[in-house]
Formats: structure tokens, C-alpha cells, sequence
């Protein structure tokens, strides 16, 4: 683990770690709304993945289990989309919340869904914290690098080598934590459902790729990679550099998160 606890040992678990410069070097976080870093910090660390994977790990992470006590967020309005909404599966949303023309889906839903995606509502937690929140909370001038969750250890072994490390993390190393098996139709996604995600995504994707362009450790071919991987899911938005719709304004959500909260 870095330098600083993430959900690790929530449930008594034990997790496995291992030493090098980075996880040494690493010693402070932004997650979430806690922002514990100086803005003249070296290296900020972005751990990204493909923005279509990641909004479905994020529903499924959310999903409440209505068999627990308290089986909803405190925080976040999670019961609107699930319950309320019955989304009970981001394939179901997509379909049903996203296309105009789906039936049986009131238009609240409609906008909450949406909403719920690009991250201006505050239903599910790491929708809410995006990547465009994220690269809006650092500074502009910060110097990133990558580590994309695809290529963990290639990335990683870059990030140290950087700092004047060893390439020598191998895939063996690497603890599996915070896993669970999963329902086939909590990782589906139909071709219809894929494409008016990504459109809704867009801007999000475009965040994606300017981390990627920015990151220190990226060489040409490592973007490439990302690319041609995106390709595969939201083909459209891996090629375009402009989208349909403009990017949300989340300034109020980055400058309250900073403690700086604009009026």
C-alpha cells in the first residue's frame, strides 16, 4: 500500500503490501473530499482506468444490499437510482434512463441518471468523484504520472524507475484485494447500452486522455495502448477530441473540497 490507508483493514482484513520508493514517496492523498496535499507537492499520482469499466465498477460498488440494517448511503442519495429509479443494474439504466425514447421511466429518473453520471448529482459516490473532479482539484501546473489499473505493473515499474527506483514489481506481487465475484448481469452492457454511456461520458473521457497526455511516465506507445483499448468500448469519443454536450461546471464542488468554498 502507499504511504496512507484507502479501505484497507475496513473489515479486519489482512492485507498484503510490499516496500519501494513509491509507496516511501507517497504520503499524502486526495480522495474524495479530503484533500491532504500542498500545492507545491512534486507528483501527483492519478490510479485510472478505461472510464466505461469504471462507471460500472462504481454502480456495482454502490449497489445497496437491502438485506443490511442500514442498506443506504448517509451521504449520498444512492436509494433515488436503485430503489426509487429501480436501476438495479447499469445496463438498465442506460436503457431505460439515458435514451430518451425508453419507456416506463419518468423524466426525474431520466435526469437523475444522467446527472448521476457526469457527476453534478450526488447519488453514487465515485461518480461523484470523477476523473474530471480529480484533475480540477490538483493544480494546473501539476506535474502527474499514471498508473493505469490495465497495466499496473508496467506503470508502476515506470513510476519507480522514475524516481530512481527498480523495475522490479512482477504481476505475482501484487495482493487482490476489495474483490468479489460477480453476477453476469451486473457486468453487462449491450451494444446500445455501451454507446449512449459513452456519449454521456464524453467529456469524462476526454479527462481521461488528457491525464493520460500529461502523465510523466506515459511514453507514446503506453498512450497508444490506452487508445486502442478505449477503442473497443467507446470507439467514437477515443477518436473525437470535442463532445456534444459541454463539460459540467463543478467548480463550487472542487473549491468547497478545498476548504475555499465560492459564494
Amino acid at each position: 500500500m502507499l504511504g496512507f490507508l484507502i479501505h484497507c483493514g475496513d473489515d479486519n482484513t489482512n492485507f498484503q503490501t510490499f516496500s519501494s520508493l513509491l509507496t516511501a514517496t507517497t504520503a499524502h492523498s486526495v480522495h474524495r473530499s479530503v484533500y491532504d496535499c500542498s500545492d507545491e507537492a512534486a507528483n501527483y499520482l492519478f490510479v485510472i482506468r478505461n472510464p466505461l469499466a469504471r462507471a460500472l465498477s462504481a454502480f456495482n460498488y454502490a449497489m445497496p444490499d437491502l438485506n443490511d440494517k442500514h442498506p443506504f448511503s448517509k451521504k449520498f442519495k444512492d436509494k433515488e437510482i436503485y430503489v426509487d429509479c429501480n436501476f438495479w443494474t447499469l445496463n438498465d439504466l442506460a436503457e431505460r434512463g439515458l435514451i430518451k425514447d425508453s419507456h416506463n421511466t419518468t423524466e426525474e429518473c431520466r435526469v437523475r441518471a444522467k446527472n448521476a453520471l457526469i457527476g453534478t448529482g450526488d447519488n453514487l459516490v465515485h461518480w461523484y468523484y470523477n476523473y474530471q473532479y480529480y484533475y480540477e482539484l490538483v493544480p494546473p501546473d501539476a506535474k502527474i504520472v499514471v498508473i493505469r489499473n490495465e497495466h499496473i505493473v508496467d506503470d508502476w515499474n515506470s513510476v519507480e524507475t522514475m524516481l530512481g527506483g527498480s523495475a522490479d514489481l512482477t504481476k505475482e506481487a501484487i495482493p487482490v484485494n476489495n474483490q468479489y465475484e460477480k453476477k453476469p448481469e451486473e457486468v453487462y452492457l449491450s451494444d446500445t447500452a455501451k454507446i449512449v454511456l459513452c456519449e454521456t461520458l464524453c467529456n469524462e473521457i476526454q479527462v481521461y486522455k488528457t491525464i493520460l497526455k500529461r502523465a510523466q511516465n506515459m511514453k507514446k506507445e503506453h498512450y497508444i495502448q490506452s487508445m486502442q483499448e478505449l477503442m473497443t468500448s467507446c470507439p467514437k469519443e477515443a477518436m473525437e477530441e470535442t463532445c456534444a454536450g459541454a463539460k459540467p461546471d463543478i467548480s463550487v464542488k472542487v473549491e468547497k473540497a478545498k476548504g475555499e468554498m465560492i459564494y
